[in-house]
């Protein structure tokens, strides 16, 4: 049986949860997959694991990372595929047995759409701040179903838990692949094919269960650090403000004066975005300024013909606040704002 998908599933030191991730694959209603196992110099029982799921399923294909790291590993497993889809995957979750199947089907049904992923559950349940604020993000994703709210909210935060993405292996000889650096390599890659006019979508049923640990990546590693996404959410919103042929006599305002909307303004400062003022209703703040540019209440804001709001208040309920009151002051969402936090 030909392949009609290809996983691909780079690991690294994974013995821990790798055989209930396997058991989940090999679960799929789907049958015809390959698996593109790539271990990146595991120094634990990783490789055995995968050896003895690969001796018993010749679906299941073991090779050692030739470069070093997750980019590397992910780049060479596409490489090796033989078919037009990359399922992505991750040696610590759980595929829900229907989960090939239908992203499959979805995509050979709506040809348009570039990039498929799923609603996911995060666990175990959340006890902590920290782990709390991961529940809080997979509610957030969870809530963006149609290509539309991406597009509008690609720059708040990842919109897609990686390993729960399906997409078509031409965008990488199109749009290119996995980039080394110092930005998170998924949401790199989302942003770069959005800003290209890739349309992506989800399910929307859960079919994926998405494992939070405390090693995870995005825990650790500096690539995935709240000033890692500062930079690159600047880096392409630069990019969008410049082909808004709409924006070029409107000044920009960012809403949010406080510590993380300083820290991302700093980033926007860094590309070269233009900003004139800001809004902030705290009393204390207004009339205080933020590198020469003043603070004024949201009482202040100028027309929509002549501004451009950049929402930066990260505090929860905040978005969703000044969202309301923008749209009930005649402000659109894509047009005349967007949210950065």
């Amino acid at each position: 049986m030909s392949p009609v998908v290809s996983i691909v599933l780079p690991v690294k030191n994974a013995q821990k949860h790798l055989s209930e991730c396997l058991d989940s694959i090999q679960s799929q209603t789907l049958k015809s997959w390959e698996l593109l196992a790539i271990d990146d110099h595991s120094i634990d029982g990783t490789r055995l694991i995968l050896d003895e799921f690969a001796q018993g399923d010749e679906r299941i294909i073991v090779r050692k990372n030739p470069g070093f790291g997750l980019v590397d590993a992910l780049n060479y497993g596409i490489d090796l595929s033989r078919t037009s889809l990359i399922a992505r995957m991750d040696g610590d979750d759980i595929m829900h047995p229907a989960r090939l199947e239908k992203q499959v089907d979805f995509l050979s049904q709506k040809k348009s759409i570039g990039l498929i992923a799923c609603k996911v559950e995060h666990f175990p349940q959340a006890t902590d701040n920290e782990r709390k604020g991961y529940q809080h993000y997979v509610e957030w994703t969870n809530s963006i179903i149609t290509h539309e709210p991406h597009s509008i909210n690609r720059f708040i935060d990842c919109p897609f838990a990686h390993p729960s993405a399906t997409f078509r292996k031409e965008l990488i000889r199109k749009h290119g692949g996995y980039r080394n650096g110092d930005h998170p390599e998924d949401f790199e890659l989302w942003l770069r094919w959005l800003s290209m006019g890739i349309r992506m979508e989800k399910i929307p049923e859960i079919l994926l269960s998405w494992r939070d640990q405390p090693d995870r990546c995005s825990r650790v590693d500096p690539r995935y650090s709240q000033s890692a996404f500062h930079k690159i959410k600047a880096s392409y919103l630069k990019q969008w403000l410049e082909n808004e042929l709409s924006l070029k006599e409107r000044m920009i305002v960012c809403w949010g004066a406080g510590r993380v909307a300083k820290k991302l303004f700093r980033c926007l400062e860094s590309e070269g975005i233009q900003v004139s003022s800001f809004l902030d209703p705290d009393p204390k703040k207004i009339g205080k300024k933020i590198s020469s540019l003043p603070i004024k209440a949201p009482d202040q804001l100028p027309s929509p013909k002549n501004c451009f709001i950049l929402i930066l208040a990260s505090a929860r309920g905040a978005r969703e606040e000044i969202i309301e009151f923008l749209t009930s002051k005649k402000y659109r969402v894509g047009e005349d704002f967007l949210a950065l936090a």
